[in-house]
């Protein structure tokens, strides 16, 4: 089962997914998160501090996975019972596309693409839930800087592909739950 939550910066969406997480998990299951953010500047590590500290004061265990890419790496770490959210597929595709020379090229962006998804349903396929959370960053239009216009067009073709599969899709604004696609899991 894949469960796709999006929303603004800050809107509430990785709260929200923690909890649909909790709410899957069963007693048997291991909870990982798959964090894909490059710690770039004092304020990201804030973040990711904060993140940390909620998490430690949740009433179950997660097993945190820094992985900024190559999350294929993690699929067989996770087992059938096991609930997986991975926050956020937004930095994960920006470091995928711009960890090495080609991005320039929509064949590399393509490819780029298809492995990202092929490993959404990798670990999909092994884990009881996957809860993918990501940005929306579409209503400021496409710039014209070739990089920002490859890495939207992967992102959207991948929002596409992923709420197709998903169960379950959910927008957040301003901390509140917006069912576009399924049943809330809360």
């Amino acid at each position: 089962m894949v469960i796709f939550i999006s929303g603004g910066v800050r809107s509430g969406k990785s709260g929200i997914a923690e909890r649909t997480v909790r709410s899957l998990a069963s007693p048997t299951s291991t909870i990982h998160y798959i964090a894909t953010a490059n710690v770039t500047d004092d304020e990201m590590r804030e973040r990711v501090i904060c993140h940390q500290q909620a998490r430690r004061l949740q009433p179950v265990e997660w097993v945190t996975w820094e992985q900024p890419r190559n999350v294929h790496e993690l699929i067989g770490k996770v087992c059938t019972e096991d609930v997986v959210l991975l926050d956020c597929l937004t930095n994960w595709v920006a470091n995928e596309l711009f960890a090495e020379q080609g991005w320039e090229k929509e064949s590399y962006c393509r490819r780029k693409a298809d492995d990202i998804f092929a490993t959404i349903n990798e670990l999909s396929a092994v884990a009881k839930a996957v809860v993918i959370v990501s940005n929306e960053l579409f209503s400021g239009g496409v710039l014209q800087d070739i990089g920002t216009y490859h890495f939207m067009k992967m992102l959207g073709w991948l929002h596409q592909q992923v709420v197709r599969v998903a169960s379950s899709a959910i927008v957040v604004q301003h901390g509140i739950l917006i069912v576009k696609k399924g049943d809330n899991f809360l």
